[in-house]
């Protein structure tokens, strides 16, 4: 049981960790126009989203209990939900937030795959999982026969 509410909590930091840094991102290279900087902010948030990415990914391979299991798999779907909902361009408009160029699709497509990748590390680990349960139960059998 504390096992399981350790990888819960895990979890809940690494998302909302993953969450934070892109926000982050966004307003730091987005938030009025398309202007990015490459410099050390920028790359210490992208080396943030890597190791919040890591941990989910750990997350993922270490969570057998059916709760922890459907609770990661309702974090990973939302944060696909955020990636669908953000990947159209910024609308070009007037007043405060006026913008004179919508953000490339290379930087809305990366975004993307961060936000898609936890729910690829949940199906991954799910078919790990599954390869270990029927690998154990195939020698199993083998033990039966001899």
């Amino acid at each position: 049981m504390i096992r399981a509410i350790l990888l819960f909590l895990g979890l809940l930091v690494a998302t909302c960790g993953l969450y934070v840094l892109l926000v982050v991102l966004e307003c730091y290279w987005n938030l009025y126009d398309w202007q990015p900087q490459l410099d050390s902010s920028a790359l210490g948030l992208g080396f943030g989203i890597c190791l919040a990415l890591i941990g989910i990914w750990w997350v993922a391979c270490a969570s057998h209990q059916c709760a922890v299991r459907g609770v990661s798999l309702v974090v990973c779907l939302a944060l696909l939900a955020l990636a669908v909902y953000v990947l159209p361009p910024e609308p070009l408009n007037s007043g405060l937030f006026a913008r004179k160029q919508s953000s490339p699709l290379w930087y809305r497509a990366g975004r993307l795959l961060v936000l898609a990748s936890p729910t690829m590390f949940w199906v991954l680990g799910l078919l790990q999982q599954r390869k270990a349960a029927g690998h154990g139960e195939s020698q199993h059998r083998l033990g039966r026969m001899v």
